[in-house]
């Protein structure tokens, strides 16, 4: 039965190959050209190919053999002589054809962290960095970076369970030595451990929360793209947390890198969008001390303007 099936669905093929073939032969306006492939064991049975090599060998005379061991059946194509080109000289074309279109300003986005006056800002190296003689120096956001990622890890795990996951965490890091491993565990937990943060970590606390969108206060046309160290939502409140790893904490927040303002005011004026129904505040996390500075709203709505 198998045999029989196989045998019935070759034969549909077959013929459906010889309707395709037939169309191609009656449809053509000028010639048909067929080519085939060919295997050590020759040309396959049953082939466009094969059946027109087939029918030319019958055809004898008719047919001609032409360049490269082309066979070819009815009239020759017309040849027609090669006109050498012709070099037109242009029209000359409006200004505005050589004028590159001005960018979609809907499509523009920017991240918080790189606004201030349109440059990207590159901070020194953190002296926090460094190491005594004899270490290995850390890049100038390595230690940053790793605190960054036991603050943003270490909140979901057990309290009494953190120290052995910092510990594992760091371990992976095969750059670092014992002291810088101890180093910055104890500037993530002296946060953590510090009953002043406790809200930063509470409920209703989330980490590296993404945010992309526009508000009255940036730039015509512009939407911030970034990711918010932690974002605390409540009933209450929203507070936006940005973590400072890689610098000493300033005695207040008046004397904090205006830029830290700036990148905290643009994420304030789009989160009002999305909870226009309770406040909207920020603050900065100084591991340095630890320190927790609360940004006046005063100082985020200058920063928007550029005051």
């Amino acid at each position: 039965a198998s045999a029989d099936a196989r045998a019935a669905r070759q034969t549909r093929t077959d013929d459906e190959t010889l309707r395709l073939l037939y169309v191609a032969l009656t449809r053509a306006r000028d010639r048909v050209i067929v080519m085939g492939r060919a295997s050590s064991r020759g040309a396959e049975a049953g082939s466009w190919w094969s059946i027109l090599s087939e029918t030319f060998d019958r055809l004898g005379d008719q047919v001609r053999e032409v360049e490269n061991g082309v066979r070819r059946y009815g009239v020759d194509p017309e040849r027609r002589p090669v006109v050498a080109d012709e070099t037109r000289s242009a029209d000359a074309l409006p200004d505005w054809a050589a004028t590159p279109p001005p960018a979609d300003a809907a499509a523009r986005f920017a991240s918080p962290s790189r606004m201030e006056g349109g440059a990207i800002r590159i901070p020194a190296p953190s002296p926090l960095a460094r190491t005594e003689a004899g270490g290995t120096a850390l890049g100038r956001f390595r230690r940053g970076d790793l605190i960054h990622r036991l603050l943003e890890r270490l909140p979901e795990i057990a309290p009494a369970d953190r120290p052995d996951a910092a510990r594992r965490l760091l371990a992976r890091e095969t750059d670092l030595d014992e002291a810088q491993r101890a180093e910055m565990i104890a500037a993530a937990f002296s946060v953590l451990d510090d009953a002043r943060f406790a809200p930063v970590f509470g409920p209703g606390s989330r980490a590296e929360v993404a945010l992309t969108g526009s508000a009255p206060g940036l730039p015509l046309g512009v939407s911030i793209n970034g990711r918010i160290d932690r974002l605390v939502v409540t009933h209450e409140r929203v507070l936006v947390v940005d973590y400072k790893t890689n610098r000493p904490a300033p005695d207040t927040i008046e004397a904090a890198d205006p830029a830290y303002v700036l990148q905290a005011a643009v994420y304030v004026a789009v989160l009002k969008r999305l909870y226009p129904d309770r406040p909207v505040e920020a603050a900065l996390v100084w591991t340095d001390g630890p320190k927790l500075m609360q940004i006046p709203q005063a100082m985020l709505e200058g920063a928007l303007k550029g005051g």
